[in-house]
């Protein structure tokens, strides 16, 4: 029975010395009482978009490193084009910042754009986020090579993540890829929900 009573006792102390070198994850922001808006409102403010269709738009559980993000994928619909796509990442950052309803991104805001099938549909998301101010030039490999029979081009689409993570990275890795100025510029989550910008996607030119 002692020697019961000493392996127990001395469980007890290694665990107590373990739980005070574990430093315990933040929580993480969610399902705010108000602000923003909620996931549904955003559902229906991206169907209402002439010319776009989401076929994604949400944000994620936790991970195991009680990482979150939050991801967009949208397809061009045929007849359209994206006439100003700098302003099309400003309003989905914006627009995935602002939903209450989740947990709060802290990691990333990944975009994806699917913009049609020939060469002459691709669009550089990459290049949309430097400028809009969300994506430091140069810090992200763009997604298209100088070559348009590339297989990145085949379908038009590009990809863009914009980092918001400032609670693991190093000072130098906060500059590199944006994370600080970012979250300065995002404000309090959730943040304010945004409309569309006229002339962000407008019916195509071209024959």
């Amino acid at each position: 029975m002692g020697r019961k009573v000493v392996v127990a006792v001395g469980l007890a102390a290694l665990l107590s010395l373990v739980g005070c070198s574990v430093k315990p994850s933040p929580e993480i922001p969610r399902f705010a009482k108000s602000g923003g808006q909620t996931q549904a409102e955003l559902d229906a403010r991206l169907a209402a978009i002439p010319g776009l269709v989401f076929t994604e738009a949400s944000g994620s559980e936790p991970n195991l490193k009680r990482a979150t993000g939050y991801q967009f994928k949208v397809d061009v619909e045929p007849g359209y084009e994206i006439a100003d796509a700098p302003a099309l990442v400003d309003f989905l950052v914006l627009s995935a910042w602002s939903v209450r309803d989740g947990y709060m991104p802290n990691t990333t805001i990944d975009i994806g754009v699917n913009a049609g099938p020939l060469p002459s549909d691709k669009i550089d998301i990459v290049e949309a986020g430097e400028i809009a101010g969300w994506v430091p030039v140069g810090s992200q490999a763009h997604r298209f090579g100088e070559d348009a029979s590339s297989p990145e081009f085949d379908n038009g689409s590009s990809r863009v993540s914009v980092w918001i993570d400032i609670d693991t990275l190093s000072e130098k890795r906060e500059k590199q890829r944006g994370t600080r100025a970012n979250r300065e510029r995002l404000g309090d989550w959730p943040g304010d929900p945004v409309d569309p910008p006229a002339g962000m996607v407008v019916p195509t030119t071209t024959p």
